[in-house]
């Protein structure tokens, strides 16, 4: 996986666990592979630049003031279509161990992705985005 610039702008111990919100600067031709959340609503909001959503096999571009809803169970994934780098925040509701996990994948401690992912309580389902 590529270096990561994810950080936690409010925590789930903020929020009694209810939600936790992340920025995101996604980097151009950068994305997820295609994975789950199985108990995780995700709520994505794009601050600069153009990604593109694929929520259940839809693709979708959006743009900045753009949004997207994943919910839990629902493949997904997206990129950075821009030549510049995208800023995006995502929620992660509930909290769950969203923080533990962001901070480990930004620290490149993941040595086996799928037992990282079904850790966390994800599913890696594919590639990322072309």
């Amino acid at each position: 996986m590529s270096e990561l610039n994810i950080k936690c702008i409010i925590s789930g111990s903020e929020t009694s666990g209810s939600v936790s919100v992340f920025k995101e600067i996604v980097d151009p031709g950068i994305g997820p592979p295609r994975h789950t959340h199985r108990e995780q609503n995700e709520i994505f909001h794009v601050i600069n630049g153009t990604i593109r959503f694929e929520i259940d096999g839809v693709m979708s571009e959006l743009e900045a003031g753009g949004s997207a809803l994943v919910q839990a169970g629902t493949v997904h994934a997206f990129r950075n279509i821009g030549d510049q780098p995208a800023v995006i925040h995502f929620e992660m509701l509930p909290s769950g161990n969203s923080e533990e996990a962001f901070d480990l994948l930004v620290n490149g401690e993941i040595e086996d992705a799928p037992a990282f992912f079904d850790k966390y309580g994800m599913d890696l389902v594919g590639p990322p985005l072309e």
